[in-house]
């Protein structure tokens, strides 16, 4: 999982072409409103270990570009002591397709001598994905407390021709659930 947090950026979410990403459901303080928040900035991302990629760095800074962008259009400003902070979390799992064997489509059991046939069905390995999500958590500052999270996940394509409008798209789409 080298490629883990590189891979979920690209998971995070995929084009817009080809929405393999679903968004996720949305929690929120009943009284949050973006536009009570003058100012936004980023908590410290911390990563180690063999999940981070050499193109983490570039990749983080590809999403907070798109969640930058998409706050300043609503109205926000970044500031080193802001009202809202953000928080993103990512995860990447790789995953594996299999299906189950069956003697109608993977041949009868050979003969072994002796009388010994045997045929047992099995689960075999048909493929491996990955599979991606990112969550965005709005913090107010003055209370540490959350008072909104929504986030995108789903399958992470091998290649992506367009990652950084990938991204941009995916981290639109959840920033237009914020109120």
């Amino acid at each position: 999982m080298k490629n883990a947090l590189a891979i979920l950026c690209a998971a995070l979410l995929l084009t817009a072409c080809n929405p393999s990403y679903k968004l996720l459901k949305v929690e929120k303080e009943d009284s949050f409103k973006l536009s009570d928040y003058p100012t936004y900035g980023f908590f410290d991302i911390e990563a180690q270990g063999d999940t981070v990629s050499g193109n983490f760095e570039k990749n983080v800074g590809i999403i907070k570009e798109a969640i930058a962008k998409n706050l300043q259009a609503r109205g926000l400003d970044e500031a080193r002591d802001p009202s809202l902070k953000i928080n993103i979390a990512l995860n990447v799992k790789e995953q594996l397709q299999t299906r189950q064997t069956d003697f109608r489509t993977d041949g009868l059991p050979r003969y072994m001598g002796q009388r010994r046939y045997s045929w047992k069905s099995e689960e075999i390995v048909t493929g491996k994905y990955r599979e991606g999500t990112i969550v965005i958590d709005l913090v107010d500052a003055a209370n540490n407390r959350m008072v909104w999270q929504g986030g995108a996940g789903g399958i992470i394509p091998e290649k992506t021709k367009n990652f950084t409008e990938d991204i941009n798209q995916a981290i639109s789409e959840v920033v237009a659930k914020i109120p």
